[in-house]
């Protein structure tokens, strides 16, 4: 059985010759040492070193897209990833270089953000932004002032807006699922918080484009091949929601109802994807909006399978092997048991795929992450 043709089964809630398993994020130094030498597929200083590209000109930046694809997929074909997911190499060009591992992106004088690189934690992060000072409303209504003014007039959305998921797709083809698609939401910011109260036009507008923008790609994405439409958008903590079920309702629920019935018109399942505490707004967001599928799972916030299969028996389920305690400071025998802990949770009838419960970051074991994936190939039959 091709990884395409299990991942397919799955997704229909059949049941495999075993488990699939990918990670939607692997750090670069777990992977070196994998394959034994310098790799470039995830991580802070991976980010990083997209920016630094960026700011050296169109020539570096595509060289850096060539190393990091040829890599990424080099690690997908040795662990045998049954989804291609490529990692998110965001950050664009900044304004400046502010420090040896500090940028700064936007105008100085109006909207912008600094981002630094930790090299002790690999985390490449806004530690600083305009927003979080005493113009941060006025900031929210000038972004979306300012999206609406590239919405009137904006590009269709292309394949060449996807230029390395359509290579994928094309090396992939009828061998590994492809996974990519467009996000929703608003930012964790209190500013935008604020906004949802006194702002709430403003607000609505913004994740309505928001939509209109990822109908599009999804069109474009469908057209290129690929399997599953990787979405969502953080809102939640170890505690909650970070707004209540009726702002959900009031700014979320139709732009992503939207979202999924563009979807579902190509027979394409959309995974929302959220770090923490989801249960507040279980209903909302995985029964009325039409979601198919749930991903980043958070064993930390206390996200169970078994319990999230038995009320949600229709989502496609991927991860929750947590990579915050187990995959970075765990034995192998704890690895190996929660692995199986969640492939006998959620695997029988379909519908789940193995994986952590975010990413492969800086700070997991390599020998934990090959005890996993050999749970997973173990998992015959068991799927």
């Amino acid at each position: 059985m091709t990884s395409l043709e299990r991942v397919q089964m799955t997704l229909r809630f059949e049941e495999p010759d075993r488990v699939p398993y990918f990670e939607q994020g692997f750090a670069s130094n777990v992977a070196s040492d994998i394959l034994g030498r310098e790799m470039h597929t995830g991580g802070g200083g991976f980010r990083r070193n997209g920016v630094e590209a960026a700011m050296a000109g169109a020539d570096a930046h595509e060289a850096y897209q060539e190393r990091y694809f040829a890599d990424f997929c080099a690690l997908v074909d040795a662990l045998d990833f049954d989804v291609v997911s490529l990692p998110w190499a965001g950050g664009g060009s900044p304004t400046k270089k502010l420090d040896e591992f500090t940028y700064l992106f936007g105008d100085p004088d109006a909207a912008w953000a600094a981002m630094r690189f930790d090299p002790v934690s690999d985390t490449f992060h806004t530690v600083d932004a305009s927003i979080r000072h005493a113009r941060g409303l006025q900031e929210v209504e000038e972004t979306v002032a300012a999206m609406a003014a590239r919405h009137a007039g904006r590009v269709p959305v292309t394949a060449d807006s996807y230029p390395l998921v359509r290579r994928a797709v094309e090396r992939y083809r009828g061998k590994r699922a492809v996974a990519a698609g467009p996000g929703l939401a608003i930012p964790m910011e209190p500013a935008w918080l604020e906004a949802m109260l006194v702002l709430p036009e403003q607000v609505a507008a913004y994740t309505a484009m928001q939509a209109d923008l990822a109908c599009e790609a999804i069109d474009v994405l469908a057209g290129l091949g690929v399997s599953i439409i990787w979405g969502g958008g953080d809102f939640c903590a170890n505690l909650g929601p970070v707004y209540s079920p009726a702002q959900f309702r009031q700014f979320m629920l139709e732009p992503l109802r939207r979202i999924t019935a563009r979807c579902h018109r190509y027979n394409l399942p959309y995974v929302f994807r959220t770090d923490g505490v989801t249960w507040p707004v279980a209903r909302e967001l995985f029964v009325e909006s039409g979601v198919d599928g749930y991903g980043e799972i958070d064993k930390q916030a206390g996200m169970d399978l078994a319990e999230l299969r038995a009320r949600l028996p229709h989502l496609i389920l991927w991860g929750n092997v947590d990579c915050g305690y187990t995959l970075s400071s765990g034995t192998a025998r704890e690895v190996a048991d929660e692995t199986r802990r969640c492939i006998d949770a959620a695997a029988p009838g379909g519908g789940y795929l193995l994986g952590s419960s975010n990413v492969i970051h800086s700070g997991v074991r390599t020998d934990n992450v090959l005890t996993m994936i050999q749970v997973c190939r173990d998992s015959a039959g068991r799927g």
